[in-house]
């Protein structure tokens, strides 16, 4: 059985990612493998961020920019990783922190849209969606989970990023990803950020600054290379690594390349091409 469990921590700064702040992930860093220097795509939004690493293409192909339906008629012209999984029997789960009415429809509709099988909105922080996200893990399955914890964003903006609200929020998002991390024992585990912060204006990330463009990405589970590190990675390599390691072709407009080299390369290890 084949599993990956995708954690996205919205808003995360690697320079929080600290022993005493962070010490479940940054153990996870230390032990598998971590990217120096990974960058997400500009605009370093959260929207345009999650349609990329939905369809493995950036902004001006994927056009999603902003919260709204506009996005739906380009689905079509696209080949979403959750849709590309799914012709080889592989679902897609989405586990989220509790969404408010006019934001879940919209997150349901582009999600199923695109090929996923379930969203599930539990939990006001990030341990909470964690606990709900272990339970799905409880049930032996080959499939993606997508855990998303949105905790140091929103106490970014309300805060400045990196104040201590954010830190606070950043030892949220570590205990979910404790809570979730003994999984690592039979699940590939893809931990990254759809931007950074603070880089202009100390409670956004919107503007052009390398603040707000890098993200931390550490990979860690069955096969992973152990106290590696990797450079030049981009949000975009993430989704052409999910379906690689499924074993299934990545399109050949996908704008990243699997991260081939965070993983051992024994025959045993690597994952078989599966049948369509």
């Amino acid at each position: 059985m084949r599993r990956i469990v995708f954690i996205l921590a919205d808003g995360l700064r690697p320079d929080a990612i600290t022993p005493s702040r962070m010490p479940s992930l940054s153990a996870l860093s230390e032990g598998f493998t971590a990217a120096r220097h990974a960058t997400t795509i500009r605009p370093s939004a959260t929207v345009a961020a999650l349609a990329s690493l939905a369809t493995g293409v950036g902004p001006e192909s994927h056009r999603l920019i902003e919260p709204g339906w506009s996005f739906l008629p380009r689905l079509p012209t696209l080949r979403p990783v959750a849709k590309e999984l799914g012709r080889h029997k592989i679902p897609t789960d989405i586990v989220t922190t509790e969404l408010g009415p006019a934001a879940l429809p919209v997150a349901w509709t582009l999600a199923t849209t695109a090929g996923v099988r379930r969203v599930v909105a539990h939990g006001a922080r990030a341990r909470e969606t964690a606990a709900e996200a272990s339970l799905l893990l409880e049930t032996s399955e080959q499939r993606l989970l997508f855990v998303y914890l949105p905790d140091c964003d929103r106490a970014g903006h309300a805060q400045g990023w990196m104040s201590e609200p954010y830190l606070e929020a950043a030892a949220e998002v570590d205990a979910a990803i404790g809570k979730l991390s003994p999984w690592t024992d039979d699940s590939l585990f893809v931990i990254t950020a759809d931007h950074g912060g603070g880089g202009v204006r100390h409670d956004d990330h919107d503007e052009p600054h390398p603040t707000n463009d890098r993200i931390p990405v550490v990979l860690a589970g069955p096969g992973v290379a152990r106290r590696h590190t990797l450079d030049d990675v981009s949000i975009l390599d993430l989704p052409a690594t999910i379906l690689w390691w499924f074993g299934v072709d990545v399109p050949t407009c996908y704008e990243g390349r699997p991260l081939t080299q965070a993983f051992h390369r024994a025959p045993e290890i690597l994952p078989a091409p599966l049948p369509v």
